[in-house]
């Protein structure tokens, strides 16, 4: 059945498909997500700010182990993660409309909802981070200071938010109205949205590549290294949403080819990845005449005042490893299983790779020389898992209006529609 309607009467669709038509499955989801990401945001207001909220004495930044020494923490680890979760959205838009794939075109709207997902996530996570959002708001007359990274930062995530946003509407308002993308609209979406989808994670990097103090940092692999986990990881949790998608709304479903074909970009970003990995590791211990260099290194590496970087270090290594060659046996490249199989493994590794391994050996030993080993709180950690279950729940609420307007188009309101 044929809509019409304009951008007002989209909007209109979105929200009632979000909140008002859906399984009590789905309403449990819905509400489970919402009570986990309260519970974060009242850890972060009202203990965290606990001098301002409760009249108590102490209160802050001061109840996680952040400290002078240690800036970043859980939540930034969090936040370079997600970054690359949400530049690899593109991915999905980049097979349907650059390469033309019939298949991929069904599905690449997630790949819009999972960027604005993951940006919003990622942007949560700085707000949390900075401690008081009001001191965010000191920035923002300097904008835009082109000498700037963190300018630089805000510029890209936010137009990136803005591009994946106008990408999930337009494609929603054709859809339901059974009307193919115009190509208008296609070719400079992709014009712009795909350098803007590699920029968000080089531009990450090269934050905390420029602070001459952090001599691990000091790479020209990180931005490369940054990007090519990211479309393995990406990629992954976007197979895994499709997989959701196909059991839990009816009349959606997913030809097998688009998994397979994921599979191979997951399996090579992984090779890529693995390999600048061993390229830093033969520098540094080969080769490296900076004392503080080795010194992080091992803090990475073996575990030296923090053992569990090494932990996760050597989990990114050998999971990455038994990915890949999973993900190049037939056995498990031929089910949708065995896929499936890959792109949990493949998250574990890169969450492994991209969180507390890239952000805390950085700051152990401080530039100083001191140690101070970095332990999140159960504070700083309820507060991370509020916010992951705030990007998640913006996940469902627009991945189902979102393919719920895809099977209108693609398969008449529930037959397939070849």
């Amino acid at each position: 059945m044929t809509r019409s309607g304009g951008f007002l009467d989209t909007i209109k669709y979105v929200i009632r498909e979000a909140l008002l038509t859906g399984s009590p499955r789905y309403y449990m989801a819905f509400l489970g997500l919402l009570l986990v990401a309260a519970y974060g945001i009242y850890l972060w207001i009202f203990v965290q700010h606990a001098p301002i909220f409760l009249g108590k004495d102490e209160g802050g930044l001061i109840l996680t182990n952040l400290s002078d020494t240690v800036p970043w923490g859980i939540y930034i680890s969090f936040f370079v993660f997600w970054v690359g979760v949400a530049a690899a959205g593109i991915m999905f838009g980049i097979a349907a409309y650059v390469f033309g794939d019939k298949e991929f075109k069904k599905v690449a709207v997630l790949g819009e909802v999972q960027a604005v997902a993951a940006i919003i996530t990622v942007l949560t996570l700085i707000m949390v981070d900075v401690g008081r959002p009001f001191r965010a708001l000191i920035l923002l007359p300097q904008l835009p200071n082109l000498k700037s990274m963190l300018d630089w930062d805000f510029i890209v995530l936010t137009t990136y938010l803005a591009l994946n946003l106008i990408g999930v509407l337009v494609t929603v308002h054709y859809y339901r109205q059974d009307k193919p993308l115009p190509k208008k609209f296609i070719v400079p979406f992709i014009i712009i949205a795909a350098p803007f989808a590699i920029g968000i994670h080089t531009v990450t990097a090269f934050i905390s590549q420029a602070l001459t103090a952090r001599p691990i940092w000091n790479s020209p692999l990180l931005a490369p290294r940054y990007v090519a986990t990211a479309f393995a990881s990406g990629p992954a949790i976007l197979l895994i949403a499709l997989y959701l998608a196909e059991r839990y709304i009816d009349g959606f479903k997913v030809d097998f080819s688009v998994y397979k074909k994921t599979l191979y970009v997951i399996v090579g970003s992984l090779i890529v990845g693995l390999y600048f990995t061993f390229s830093e590791i033969h520098e540094i211990f080969w080769y490296t005449t900076e004392s503080m260099k080795k010194a992080q290194a091992e803090v990475l590496f073996f575990g030296y005042h923090v053992p569990y970087l090494a932990i996760l270090v050597w989990l990114w290594i050998g999971l990455g490893i038994a990915a890949v060659i999973l993900g190049i046996l037939p056995r498990v490249h031929n089910t949708k299983r065995g896929i499936l199989l890959v792109s949990a493994i493949t998250v574990i590794a890169v969450v492994a790779e991209k969180t507390m391994t890239i952000i805390i050996p950085g700051y152990i030993p401080g530039s100083l020389g001191e140690i101070r080993p970095y332990y999140p709180t159960p504070l700083e950690i309820g507060i991370t898992i509020g916010v992951h279950a705030l990007g998640i729940l913006v996940y469902l609420l627009l991945a189902r209006p979102a393919l719920k307007a895809v099977i209108t188009h693609y398969y008449k309101g529930g037959s397939v529609h070849h």
